[in-house]
């Protein structure tokens, strides 16, 4: 068994969890030694807390990023998407060669690039890590991605570590652009779901929507569900807008948020206005692909 000194930078829910899977389940070949840096441990009302939640995992506390790098093998960037940079820079003293960098946060793959650039301009070897579901239950065997310079170099520590993982390319940003472009989807069918159940309970019609979106629904995988809706859109977006606003206009005479179909309603209209139907001879097509395609070239027809 091979030993390895992990750092976290950022010792919040996901760098919890997957100390805990680790200290709970065992690694398969390799030992992990971990340490942290938090920037709560600058804040005296949160520090001893934060400090508590290293010690019941056996966790040191480091007193800077810089120290916590010179002391580690890896280094794994879990902090808030807005502080991807900063977190790279506050590294970069205790940077050194043959260093390991993997940033696990939820940003940007632009973001990503750039604050791979800063630490492998010290040397260190970057991995961009894309969490694809949530941390618990299953914490170190969440499904991650992972793409960069290193992601082969990383990929059998991670494999002793136990965790679950698959490589997409060794360029920075590929993992992260598939979980940002999926979560187009998941996210946004959650504030969707958010504002439709929470107005059928408000208008006490629950009973009757929820039942009729599940069958609605029922039928269809996701492939299938984009072949169809694509279509819809394409022949129907300017019937459907007008629908939507008045969906919104529900909502806001209901006293409730109608973000989701206010944003509906514009992307619709978009579409109508590229007339996108135009481009296919006879029907539009049930091809998912297909019609993505003829919006681009739509798009940029009218650059």
């Amino acid at each position: 068994m091979t030993d390895a000194k992990i750092a976290f930078i950022g010792f919040g829910e996901a760098a919890q969890a997957f100390t805990s899977g680790w200290r709970t389940r065992g690694p398969v070949t390799v030992a992990a030694t971990i340490a942290a840096y938090d920037i709560l441990f600058e804040d005296p009302a949160r520090a001893e807390a934060k400090r508590a939640d290293c010690r019941a995992l056996d966790v040191q506390p480091m007193g800077s990023a810089a120290e916590a790098a010179a002391w580690a093998d890896i280094v794994i960037s879990a902090v808030t998407a807005d502080q991807v940079i900063a977190a790279a820079e506050s590294v970069v003293p205790g940077v050194h060669p043959g260093l390991l960098y993997l940033d696990i946060n939820s940003a940007a793959p632009f973001r990503k690039a750039d604050a791979a650039e800063l630490v492998a301009a010290r040397g260190a070897g970057t991995v961009d890590v894309a969490v694809m579901a949530p941390v618990h239950p299953r914490r170190h065997e969440t499904p991650l991605l992972i793409s960069g310079p290193a992601a082969h170099k990383v990929a059998p520590i991670l494999a002793g570590l136990g965790m679950n993982f698959d490589v997409v390319s060794e360029i920075t940003g590929e993992a992260s652009t598939i979980k940002m472009i999926r979560s187009i989807a998941i996210k946004g069918f959650e504030s969707v779901t958010m504002e439709c159940v929470t107005a059928a309970v408000k208008l006490g019609i629950e009973d009757r929507v929820i039942p009729s979106i599940t069958a609605s629904m029922a039928k269809f995988d996701f492939a299938s569900l984009a072949n169809h809706v694509m279509e819809r859109v394409v022949v129907h977006g300017k019937r459907r807008a007008a629908e939507m606003r008045e969906v919104a206009a529900t909502l806001e005479h209901a006293g409730l948020s109608n973000f989701m179909p206010t944003a509906t309603a514009a992307h619709q209209q978009w579409v109508s206005d590229l007339n996108v139907r135009a481009r296919f001879e006879g029907d539009v097509p049930s091809d998912a692909t297909r019609i993505a395609r003829e919006v681009l070239n739509a798009v940029a027809a009218k650059k």
